[in-house]
């Protein structure tokens, strides 16, 4: 008889970890039943354990600043006080944490992509989530150009720079909380991944619809009359949810 008690080992770990799915062979007759494999490529686990490693790095140098972003989205002087502080640590990490945001965030939609298969222009793997991070990018940097030429063009650059902020705090805070739950999302089965998933997407959602409700508490504040806000609802917020959906049709 061979031993054969460290393969049985390796498969096990490697089960748990969700890299391989196994095959159950039944017995008394019944036919070999295959499990449904989930295929999550090598890269998955690099790229999140360097995301933690980086998060993790942004804790010990910037100290505590998951309660600072939430603050920032629930009290809106907290946010103008971040706002108001134009020390470099303060603008060394909203870079930080922006880079965090795009790289959370375009793993995330990756995510979504495989899990309905979707496919843009045949990209996948890494060329399909390097292209989730292109756009991601290209739309936030656009949003930027285009809200600061309103000011600009109105004469309250000031204030948007301002709005902008306010916002984007918001983005800040979203790449924070999808990478807490990312870990467990991606390596996890059945009806637990589900609801992690759902509940990830939800998050998003919401966060998402309390950055909009913190643009208008922001326009009442600061006095900024409701055609800028409806112009910027339209050319920056709801235009690209359109434009997505009209590019989602297609490639679809």
């Amino acid at each position: 008889m061979s031993y054969q008690g460290p393969a049985v080992l390796s498969d096990t770990v490697f089960e748990i970890a969700g890299f391989v799915s196994g095959a159950g062979i039944a017995e008394g007759g019944m036919a070999l039943m295959q499990r449904v494999p989930i295929h999550y490529p090598t890269w998955f686990f690099i790229y999140i354990f360097v995301l933690l490693g980086f998060y993790a790095w942004i804790r010990v140098y910037y100290g505590n600043i998951f309660i600072q972003m939430v603050q920032a989205t629930i009290n809106f002087q907290a946010a103008n006080r971040m706002y108001l502080d134009n020390s470099i640590l303060k603008n060394q990490l909203d870079r930080v944490l922006y880079v965090l945001y795009f790289l959370v965030i375009a793993f995330l939609v990756y995510f979504v992509e495989m899990r309905i298969e979707l496919t843009p222009y045949n990209l996948t793997g890494g060329l399909l989530y390097l292209f989730n991070l292109v756009v991601l990018i290209t739309v936030f940097l656009g949003r930027i150009v285009l809200l600061n030429s309103v000011g600009f063009l109105f004469n309250r650059l000031t204030i948007f720079r301002e709005y902008l902020y306010n916002i984007f705090i918001f983005n800040k805070l979203t790449g924070l909380v999808v990478l807490s739950l990312m870990i467990f999302m991606v390596y996890t089965r059945g009806i637990i991944q589900d609801l992690l998933f759902w509940i990830t997407l939800w998050v998003v959602g919401m966060l998402f619809l309390r950055r909009l409700f913190r643009g208008l508490i922001f326009s009442f504040k600061k006095d900024v009359l409701i055609f800028y806000m409806f112009l910027y609802l339209c050319a920056l917020e709801i235009a690209p949810l359109v434009l997505l959906y009209r590019w989602l049709e297609g490639v679809l």
